[in-house]
Order: structure tokens, then C-alpha cells, then sequence
């Protein structure tokens, strides 16, 4: 009598595995996907919730400091206060008493009351908001700052963003297409 001794797969074990991994590749990929998006996410989310508790911070200096018009000692201390105590600007010069937004008060604000590994840019006109090397991009308009987080993100997608007005101490936490 012979004895055959075959180990291996038929040819329809063969197919049914390649099939088994087609499906499960065609499932997991974009679950895979979704978690860098996620994270950029969730940083965008925790670094707007930083700034968020930092204003509150701030502010909460300033009543302790007796509702001072110099600088509070909160953060880097270089940041002047507006009239209702949230931070406005690193150069009261241009301020005057006016609770106006100026240049680069948004970028001074972030950077004096955050210590972070992000990085952040002022936003110009002549500069698209997408593409940029930076993680955050801010700047103003009208009487409120903005930050747009930028990582991760396509032209033309939804950003994660951070709108605070100094006058009110609000903050707006959204996803908004940037104007540009």
C-alpha cells in the first residue's frame, strides 16, 4: 500500500483565505484611515480646550489682581487685559484703552498663555489657510480672534476651529471652511 503524504492547501482553501483577507482588507482599511483624522482631532480638540481654560485662567487673575489695565501674571505676564479682563494684546501701545484687535495679538495671546508643541502662524491674506507647515494658523476679524487647526487636513475640508472674542471672554469651538 502506498502512503501519500500531501500537506497543502487545495485550491479551494486557497481561494477561500485570499477571499477572507480581500474581505477583511476592504473592512479594516478604512477604519485605519479614520484614526490618523481622528487624532489630528482629538489634538485640535485639546489644544482648543487648553486655550479655552487658560483664557478662563486668565481672567480669574485679573478679578485676583484687583481688575488691573497692566499686565496680569498669568502665563509668559506680557499680555495686557481688555476693559472686562480677558487677554487682548502684548502692546498696549497700539490698544490705547480700545478693546480693538490688532496685528498679531491673536498669535501673542496663544503663544504667552500656551506651552505647547504646536506650532502656530499668523494668518495673511495672500496666503491660502490650507497647505500651511504650520498646526495652527490664527489671526482676526472684526473683534475676534480665530484659530484654524491645519494638520492633517485637506484644501477645501472642514477645519477644527477656535473663535474667542476678548471683549466677552467667549469662546466658539467648530468645524468651518476658512474663508480662504
Amino acid at each position: 500500500m502506498k502512503n501519500n503524504k500531501n500537506s497543502g492547501f487545495t485550491l479551494i482553501e486557497l481561494v477561500v483565505i485570499i477571499v477572507i483577507l480581500a474581505v477583511l482588507a476592504v473592512v479594516a482599511l478604512p477604519r485605519y484611515l479614520n484614526y490618523q483624522r481622528d487624532a489630528h482631532l482629538a489634538r485640535a480638540d485639546a489644544a482648543f480646550a487648553s486655550l479655552d481654560n487658560a483664557i478662563q485662567l486668565y481672567h480669574s487673575k485679573w478679578l485676583t489682581q484687583g481688575e488691573t489695565k497692566d499686565v496680569v501674571d498669568y502665563g509668559t505676564g506680557d499680555i495686557y487685559p481688555s476693559s472686562t479682563g480677558y487677554p487682548l494684546t502684548k502692546d498696549r501701545s497700539t490698544n490705547q484703552g480700545s478693546d480693538q484687535i490688532h496685528g498679531s495679538d491673536c498669535l501673542d495671546v496663544w503663544q504667552s498663555l500656551l506651552s505647547t508643541d504646536l506650532t502656530i502662524t499668523p494668518h495673511k491674506d495672500s496666503d491660502p489657510v490650507y497647505g500651511n507647515k504650520n498646526d495652527i494658523v490664527s489671526w482676526y476679524t472684526g473683534n475676534q480672534c480665530y484659530y484654524y487647526y491645519t494638520k492633517g487636513f485637506e484644501a477645501k475640508e472642514e477645519l477644527p476651529a477656535l473663535y474667542y472674542n476678548p471683549v466677552t471672554g467667549e469662546t466658539t469651538r467648530s468645524v468651518a471652511k476658512p474663508s480662504k
